[in-house]
């Protein structure tokens, strides 16, 4: 396969995890105090703490909690997207060595 195929390939499958990663937890946890609120002693602490965790999503949000998640998302898929390519950078400057320098071509002599 092309090495420029494999670098698209890599790339968008990581931009994509990274995005969808923070959407599964924030709905998850969203989701598990939601069932929360509806224990009957837990009814006041769970309502309270679904308010103030979609509040704090309502800051990235410019006042929407669900545009909160997706900004929060879009971060996230964007410096997934930066280590991928710094990785893939960092992978082509190792392979460029390793051909110029070929270790076992060289000598040492012995004076």
């Amino acid at each position: 396969m092309n090495i420029w195929l494999s670098l698209f390939f890599s790339l968008s499958l990581t931009t994509l995890v990274s995005f969808a990663t923070p959407v599964v937890f924030c709905t998850l946890i969203l989701g598990c105090v939601a069932i929360i609120s509806y224990l009957p002693m837990m009814n006041q602490w769970g309502e309270n703490l679904y308010e103030q965790m979609w509040n704090f999503l309502a800051v990235f949000g410019e006042g929407s909690g669900s545009i909160g998640i997706l900004t929060i998302a879009a971060t996230c898929a964007i410096a997934g997207f930066l280590f991928e390519a710094l990785n893939f950078y960092r992978y082509r400057i190792l392979i460029q060595q390793s051909v110029n320098h070929s270790w076992s071509q060289e000598k040492v002599s012995n004076h």
